[in-house]
């Protein structure tokens, strides 16, 4: 996340304590678009009050926006039952050898924000979804990735399931 933000500097050049570039990358976990639109935030705010860009001035502009990280871990149950309602799902049905469409995608997504919200890694997050290897988890983040910067629905529900799933635990 920290080279996705020094990498925007540096297209835009901007001057950005490194810092501030980590706060943000701490803070912004969920995709690209809202790591780089926080960083924007704080560089607007910065121009717009004439204020140097400190870490700060980050926390201030950013607090309400992105509220600290919950000390509660998120657990690979707790999104796999959030995408289960979303999608009207059993968590039997979710972690299943089945490949229908209807029960596939909603577990690429489930995998997908188990990559994303939780720090375990990829053969552990296989485990959690029936054995899975960590391939299949690989395979499923970036088919979810791909699908979120090509339709804007699938961005939609996954930001929508990303905050269910931060609000519940």
């Amino acid at each position: 996340r920290i080279a996705i933000l020094k990498r925007k500097v540096e297209v835009e050049g901007l001057e950005v304590p490194y810092d501030v570039l980590s706060f943000v990358a701490d803070r912004v976990s969920s995709n690209i678009r809202e790591l780089e639109g926080a960083l924007i935030r704080v560089v607007a705010y910065s121009s717009l009050t004439r204020h140097a860009v400190d870490i700060d001035l980050a926390q201030s502009v950013l607090k309400d926006i992105f509220p600290e990280r919950s000390a509660q871990p998120i657990s690979v149950s707790a999104i796999q039952r959030e995408v289960c309602k979303f999608y009207s799902l059993s968590q039997q049905e979710l972690i299943s050898n089945k490949r229908s469409q209807a029960i596939v995608y909603p577990r690429q997504v489930a995998m997908y924000l188990s990559r994303e919200l939780t720090d375990l890694s990829l053969p552990r997050i296989g485990a959690e979804f029936g054995g899975r290897d960590h391939t299949t988890v690989m395979h499923a983040t970036a088919k979810i990735q791909k699908l979120m910067n090509a339709e804007r629905d699938v961005y939609n529900q996954i930001q929508t399931l990303t905050n269910v799933v931060r609000q519940k635990n």
